[in-house]
């Protein structure tokens, strides 16, 4: 990151400035190359040589997850970086965070910068809190001797003293964000980079976070706040960034770009070029997917989904011809593995144009504590049947608590099914008596 005193749009010293930033990706063409083709001589076989003609179609094609984003943040203050899912919002965290390179634009700030980008990134799982911590500091230039006096205030506030010496893997995903977070906030950084996995853990301790958050921003804290909890931005965030499709829509103060957000989504509003797809798979002349959340049981957004409770994921579709008949689909991935497809076993009618939302619930205790992702189709039959894709069209984190119950890191489902003891031996004894009978 780029060390100059850098200077915010109101000629005051800022923490953090992003000029012009884009991040490019190409996407490679799923295509088999095509075998050699060869002239055979007789006595031998020589190569022909494949020409590219000026303007022949190119097998690659590229994806902007990022262009034209600039805005600056000031000492002290907290910046809410809203959007959907895919909309670019963590791409630009990590370009901040050095993790990513951009393509173009670049970043300014002054300090250091300290991020909660993934939950135990930068953990090593078989090593204990104890050394992690100093391994942490050791990676953002703070001294032993330094750490270990910060040591008790992080292991207060993480609240893991009978644990200090176990090694992390053992940790839920909520012990694991404590002491993530707790270490990141006592690396006295100049500069905060939170994602989505706030969200993670009991509403008490996200209370504490927030909490602490907002007291090292008086002390003049830059942090950069990514949420889809809107009442946390609400409460937390002095100015909110609306991001869609790599673009900024609108900054400015929190409630009315929050406000400005939600009618969009309520709208089903969207640019014309779908993020991520090729063509327009999203859409077809009967019905478009809109959007696709991650809703708790009261129909509220969220960024994570608790284990023990049931959530759910709702589809906005906008349906612009009536009397087509709707039936959705969605596949549950995690870790590259197909978990399980849901289908829609009724057909749904669409009686008039406009919004219409396919909910599937989740049930409790069957997610297990990984990182899953949706990719959802919509068939729409009106006349013929045809179908609406949209490929990871949504991400979240599944956490439990922290009693040993819980802790099921392994496989990528953790069903709560019924166990029964049993003796073997009163089992044959009754059958027996079954069989003289």
């Amino acid at each position: 990151m780029n060390t100059d005193h850098p200077v915010a749009a109101d000629g005051q010293t800022a923490r953090l400035v992003v000029e012009d930033l884009g991040k490019r990706y190409v996407i490679s063409s799923k295509r088999p190359p095509e075998p050699p083709r060869t002239l055979n001589l007789g006595f031998t076989r020589v190569n022909i040589p494949r020409l590219s003609l000026p303007g022949g179609s190119r097998e690659d094609r590229e994806l902007w997850a990022l262009r034209h984003v600039s805005f600056a943040a000031a000492p002290g203050s907290i910046l809410g970086v809203i959007g959907a899912n895919g909309a670019g919002k963590s791409t630009l965290l990590k370009i901040i965070a050095r993790v990513t390179r951009p393509t173009e634009g670049r970043v300014s700030g002054v300090g250091r910068v300290v991020s909660l980008l993934e939950l135990g990134a930068g953990f090593n799982p078989d090593f204990s809190a104890h050394d992690n911590i100093l391994m942490n500091a050791a990676m953002h230039g703070i001294s032993k001797h330094e750490a270990l006096d910060r040591m008790p205030e992080i292991i207060r506030f993480a609240e893991l003293d009978d644990f200090l010496d176990n090694p992390v893997r053992q940790y839920s995903s909520g012990m694991y964000l404590r002491l993530a977070f707790s270490v990141a906030i006592n690396m006295r950084p100049d500069i905060l980079l939170a994602d989505e996995i706030l969200a993670v853990g009991d509403i008490a301790f996200q209370e504490r976070c927030m909490q602490r958050v907002a007291e090292e921003a008086e002390r003049g804290l830059t942090v950069l706040f990514v949420s889809h909890d809107m009442a946390a931005v609400s409460r937390l965030c002095h100015r909110a960034l609306w991001i869609d499709k790599g673009e900024i829509m609108q900054a400015g103060e929190t409630e009315g770009v929050i406000a400005e957000y939600e009618e969009s989504v309520l709208r089903g509003r969207s640019h014309d070029k779908p993020y991520g797809q090729a063509g327009r798979r999203h859409m077809n002349v009967i019905a478009e997917i809109a959007s696709v959340r991650l809703v708790n049981a009261a129909g509220d957004e969220i960024g994570a989904a608790p284990t023990q409770e049931e959530v759910a994921i709702r589809i906005r579709l906008k349906v612009r011809k009536p009397g087509a008949v709707l039936r959705g689909f969605a596949d549950v991935f995690a870790k590259r593995i197909a978990v399980f497809r849901t289908a829609q076993t009724e057909d749904v009618v669409a009686d008039r144009r406009g919004l219409l939302d396919l909910v599937v619930r989740i049930p409790a205790r069957l997610l297990a504590e990984t990182t899953y992702t949706v990719n959802v189709t919509v068939y729409t039959i009106l006349g013929k049947e045809q179908k609406v894709v949209l490929d990871n069209a949504l991400t979240f984190l599944a956490y439990g608590p922290d009693d040993d119950a819980a802790k099921l890191k392994r496989g990528v489902l953790a069903p709560h099914l019924e166990w029964v003891a049993e003796n073997p031996r009163g089992k044959r004894r009754r059958k027996r008596q079954k069989s003289i009978v």
